[in-house]
């Protein structure tokens, strides 16, 4: 806007250098004209200055609200991939289906218990092939016990 102001400027310097007359109704007209640039030209200088500091203003803004939309952005990936993950292991919610740690490798297997009524009935460990008893799994602990799980009443002292 610097040469708004110089262009004013000038005009005002070729009326200075004229040396028109303000008592004459030409010379007050051309004198007026030259009053109401200078004073267009600093409410330019005014609105430019506002215009920068909200341009600044709006840019710090921006900034804020990518950082807002990053971590809503990085919430919604994770709530996303946690339904992904609740969807998945929808099935879990049956009673039939349990979740076992083989406690040969340690290796966590999901299995349904529906044939449960054999008291026969062996899970195989997927990972490392070791037989798992479902009387063992369901193991009340007496002294003949060889499951390695401590009973309740012992538990207490």
């Amino acid at each position: 806007m610097d040469y708004i102001n110089e262009k004013v400027s000038y005009l005002k310097g070729l009326c200075d250098g004229l040396e028109i007359d303000d008592s004459t109704k030409e010379g007050k007209v051309l004198v007026k004209i030259i009053d109401i640039l200078e004073d267009l030209t600093d409410a330019v200088d005014g609105l430019q200055e506002a215009y920068d500091d909200l341009e600044d203003y709006v840019e710090l803004i921006d900034e804020d609200l990518m950082e807002v939309e990053d971590e809503i952005y990085e919430l919604d990936i994770l709530d996303e991939e946690d339904e992904d993950d609740d969807e998945d292991l929808d099935f879990l919610d049956d009673d039939d289906i349990y979740e076992i740690e083989c406690p040969n490798c340690g290796s966590e297997f999901i299995t349904d218990f529906d044939d449960m009524e054999d008291e026969d009935f062996q899970i195989e460990c997927p990972e490392c092939g070791y037989v798992l008893d479902i009387m063992d799994l369901m193991c009340e602990c007496d002294d003949d016990c060889e499951c390695g799980q401590i009973p309740e009443e012992d538990e207490e002292l």
